[in-house]
């Protein structure tokens, strides 16, 4: 059966171990246990890259190597995909940076980032990417200095920087103001840092292209977090008891999501998503950016949730006073809470890209005063209603 097997695959380069050791074996010879098992260590990554030439792409030697592990967890061609995908990132604050060295070390084919902000106290506080050594940061972007500290990383994915871009919309120039052509180089788009308006643009840059781009937001304040998820049509695969199962799910852009009455929402909605609206909505009516709040701002925000509220017919305990001060008095993120939602969003990416496990539908919050993380699903049959 070995010596069968090799003559049939003897043109795959990485089975070339395997055909001398079955050339080398005498007829009757039998293997003990512990010889298999050498022999199939010996050749394993060799098996993952046959799969690969079956399937017409190839990974590297190196890729293969490098791998190993992830190989092992997700299959040969769940990282064929990823070695082949292209991210786009904008604002590199602390949850960004955790998740764009999670996707960096799980292979992926290239990362763009852009954010042309200079380095501040608070991006050295939550931003482990950057030295806090002013001779190295010195007259650099975040982008620049995120980039050569990802190189070090995986030096096998490409890192590149977008210059003369900031993630604001109130700038001279920011992200949305690109077209679609610039978009549909990319499998993802995530962005942070990014004000109401420059989300629903980007996500609808993003959506009326051919093909398919996966987008997602990401906010993290204080000691809490947001993802927002828009696969648009999202075909995937999931372990159901000993068989695969293929999947279907349908995702709302940002701007359909947030537009839904509030009354129309669950009862035990997470109180994080009308929070964080509610101090979107005042950034963008004070024509601030992103995180330019402060302890100030609070009676202006209390007046805001009072207005918004009353146009849902909801009572103002749906948005308690002590986390919409929370969220505009503490603008800087929390370290151990960007590694979380970090670490999340880079598990959720990896999903998209790879087809494999059930992704996020499509919000999802984390507050560390309670430590739970809540997924919040805004489907198209609440839209519709």
């Amino acid at each position: 059966m070995l010596r069968k097997f090799c003559k049939e695959n003897h043109q795959n380069p990485g089975l070339k171990e395997l055909l001398c050791f079955a050339k080398e074996a005498k007829p009757r010879h039998k293997f003990s246990r512990s010889d298999l098992a050498t022999l199939i260590r010996r050749v394993q990554s060799s098996f993952y890259g046959l799969k690969l030439v079956m399937d017409g792409e190839e990974l590297t030697e190196q890729e293969t190597a490098l791998y190993d592990r992830q190989i092992r967890v997700w299959g040969a061609d769940a990282q064929r995909r990823l070695s082949k995908a292209h991210i786009l990132v904008s604002g590199l604050k602390g949850t960004v940076a955790e998740f764009c060295k999670n996707i960096v070390l799980a292979g992926v084919g290239s990362l763009t980032l852009i954010d042309d902000r200079p380095v501040t106290e608070e991006s050295l506080s939550a931003n482990f990417l950057i030295a806090p050594d002013e001779n190295v940061f010195s007259g650099k972007s975040l982008a620049e200095l995120c980039c050569n500290s990802l190189k070090d990383f995986n030096p096998m994915v490409r890192v590149s920087v977008e210059k003369g871009l900031l993630p604001f919309t109130f700038c001279r120039r920011d992200l949305s103001s690109f077209g679609g052509d610039f978009y549909k180089k990319f499998d993802v788009v995530v962005v942070s840092c990014c004000s109401l308006t420059a989300k629903k643009l980007i996500n609808e840059k993003c959506r009326k292209l051919s093909k398919r781009v996966a987008f997602y937001t990401v906010d993290c304040r204080d000691s809490c977090g947001e993802i927002f998820v828009d696969l648009q049509n999202f075909t995937y695969s999931k372990k159901k008891l000993d068989e695969t199962v293929e999947c279907q799910l349908q995702y709302p852009s940002f701007e359909e999501a947030i537009l839904v009455p509030w009354k129309s929402l669950p009862k035990r909605m997470s109180k994080l998503y009308f929070a964080m609206r509610v101090v979107e909505m005042f950034e963008e009516a004070e024509g601030r950016n992103p995180g330019q709040t402060s302890i100030d701002d609070l009676p202006k925000v209390l007046k805001l949730r009072k207005d918004v509220l009353e146009k849902h017919s909801l009572n103002e305990s749906l948005i308690p006073a002590s986390l919409l001060e929370r969220l505009v008095a503490g603008t800087r993120e929390f370290p151990p809470v960007c590694a979380i939602i970090g670490g999340i969003l880079g598990q959720e990416v990896i999903k998209a890209i790879s087809g494999k496990g059930d992704p996020f539908k499509n919000f999802f919050f984390f507050d560390a005063t309670d430590g739970k993380g809540v997924m919040e699903d805004i489907s198209s049959d609440l839209i519709s209603n």
